[in-house]
């Protein structure tokens, strides 16, 4: 089974030699057919040369952009990449260290059990993250007012770490998400429920980046919160 692992960047110079290192060694010891998909938005820190080094000792793709075009359109360009690669299996990760490659095993095994798409939930029994009180009180919030005023059935609709099959993707059509930025994946979880696909959930503990600087700003949570109503203003229209 082919996979793909797709993970855009952008001045991720500090980790990203540590996480694709991390990433091969659990693609060796579990065997896997797997390639890492970075997408790179043209970082000016030489995130790209490292890659391309990388290249040299492990089976990667670089996609390079010219400009920033935002996190939503990096996915969906390296999900496009995989699909064309013949890809079974589509993962997507965080460049800053904050999703460990070690839950990769448990990914595929829960799709064993019929799932279209597995989100590493922090929000499940088992998961966690090394946040402060009130920050998670504020994701947790934002997730369940997500969840249901769009009817979402998942705990975790902002986390990055996901395995889509590739059956998934294409049912979903990639070209119709409007969103960009974090706001991309509540909507793209919003089709796939529209679709009726099977989202499912394994735990992970979420640790908050290390190295480099957060990508996460005001603007973000904004976009994610006009994001809910603007999809389901859009559905009750399509209803009349």
């Amino acid at each position: 089974m082919k996979i793909g692992i797709v993970i855009p960047t952008y001045n991720e110079k500090s980790g990203i030699e540590i996480l694709v290192n991390s990433i091969a060694k659990v693609i060796s010891e579990n065997n896997l057919d797997a390639t890492i998909i970075i997408v790179d938005d043209n970082s000016p820190d030489g995130t790209a040369d490292i890659v391309k080094k990388l290249q040299k000792k492990h089976d990667i793709v670089l996609m390079l952009r010219q400009e920033r075009f935002g996190l939503g359109k990096a996915y969906i360009a390296g999900f496009k990449k995989a699909i064309e690669m013949n890809c079974s299996l589509v993962f997507s990760m965080d460049a800053d260290l904050s999703h460990n490659p070690k839950y990769l095993p448990d990914f595929l095994k829960k799709m064993n059990d019929g799932c279209d798409i597995v989100l590493g939930s922090r929000y499940v029994k088992g998961g966690s993250n090394n946040w402060g009180i009130i920050r998670r009180i504020i994701s947790k919030g934002r997730n369940t007012l997500a969840k249901t005023i769009l009817g979402i059935k998942a705990n975790d609709l902002t986390t990055g770490y996901r395995c889509y099959t590739a059956g998934a993707l294409k049912k979903i059509n990639l070209d119709l998400i409007k969103s960009d930025g974090y706001a991309f994946l509540e909507e793209i979880l919003f089709l796939s429920s529209r679709k009726g696909l099977n989202i499912c959930e394994i735990p992970i503990y979420f640790e908050d980046r290390a190295m480099g600087d957060s990508k996460l700003r005001k603007i973000e949570i904004l976009k994610f919160l006009t994001t809910v109503f603007r999809l389901k203003a859009n559905s009750l229209l399509k209803k009349h």
